[in-house]
């Protein structure tokens, strides 16, 4: 069986690749299970194709393939795919895709696909959903105002979400745990990247500063933090321009700026109602800018000042209005 990971939920690719392990006989792991770095493609589509030793099934793990880093030689590498046996699960594991690239297009004619997507911070529903789900995988009962405080103190960090609710059940030991409990044990990390967001199109620049500072302390992944900013001034700036060109019901726009939930187009009305087209508009370039630059290597040193100069633009826009 051949296995393309993809998405920014490392939790849950995590996961799937445990699920995979525990298929592997514990007595025979150090012979039946291999990773490999993206680099070393040609070694672990190697050992990919030798039969299993032990007759029974072999993991064959390949990290970081985002594909772009592989050419004509490591296509050629990938040709021989067919002839991984039957009780070999090789797995490539990627947090994103490119999928015009030709080597993609090689791997999905035998690999199986999954993407894992991270939930949207502010799909608060949907964190609730998975909250209780993985609760009730390790049969940890919580009251319902437990459940909506965990989704608001952790957000979408699923993998903290995992370490907290294991935490959680051996301290309730079997018991239905209340809100107040869940409190006292599960900080409230408000400062999150939608907050940034937020500081950044009003202009506050100090406020900018400590939710930045707030969030690298925590060690929240660079990429995680400039999509999630992204996202939201894309959003904004669809938003406000249907508005400009005429657009007036609220299930039209959440059409047009693929936002599932309708409700939500209340809020950023309120949002963009004193914004700039133009300051969105380059907030968008510099965000995209910064995300490019972040995946050629690019560290927190870097990031303060596209940030800062992205909060600048709004500061300049309010002052000029005032």
């Amino acid at each position: 069986m051949i296995v393309l990971l993809t998405g920014d939920d490392q939790h849950a690719i995590q996961e799937q690749l445990n699920q995979y392990k525990a298929e592997i006989d514990a007595q025979w792991l150090t012979l039946c299970y291999h990773r490999f770095p993206a680099d070393h493609l040609d070694r672990a589509i190697s050992v990919a194709r030798t039969r299993s030793l032990t007759g029974g099934k072999k993991l064959v793990i390949v990290e970081n393939c985002h594909l772009k880093q592989w050419g004509d030689t490591e296509l050629e590498t990938l040709q021989p795919l067919v002839q991984v046996p039957e009780f070999t699960i090789l797995v490539f594991v990627a947090t994103n895709l490119d999928k015009r690239l030709k080597i993609y297009k090689h791997l999905v004619k035998y690999a199986k696909l999954f993407e894992f997507p991270l939930i949207p911070p502010w799909r608060t529903d949907l964190i609730e959903k998975a909250i209780s789900t993985q609760a009730k995988k390790i049969k940890l009962v919580l009251s319902k105002g437990a459940v909506e405080y965990l989704a608001e103190a952790i957000g979408n960090d699923m993998t903290r979400a995992a370490t907290e609710l294991r935490k959680l059940y051996i301290y309730g030991n079997g018991r239905q745990l209340e809100l107040a409990e869940v409190k006292e044990l599960v900080p409230c990390q408000t400062q999150n990247s939608l907050q940034l967001a937020s500081a950044i199109r009003q202009g506050e620049s100090n406020q900018v500063l400590h939710l930045l500072d707030d969030l690298l302390s925590r060690s929240e992944p660079l990429m995680v933090i400039v999509a999630t900013l992204l996202t939201q001034f894309r959003t904004w700036l669809w938003v406000k321009s249907a508005i400009a060109s005429g657009v007036k019901k609220d299930s039209e726009l959440a059409q047009l700026c693929s936002i599932s939930n309708p409700n939500r187009i209340y809020y950023l009305r309120q949002e963009v109602a004193n914004t700039s087209i133009n300051a969105l508009a380059k907030a968008v370039t510099m965000m995209l800018d910064l995300e490019m630059s972040i995946k050629r290597g690019a560290d927190a040193k870097d990031l303060l000042p596209v940030i800062l100069g992205v909060s600048r633009l709004f500061k300049l826009v309010l002052s000029t209005e005032t």
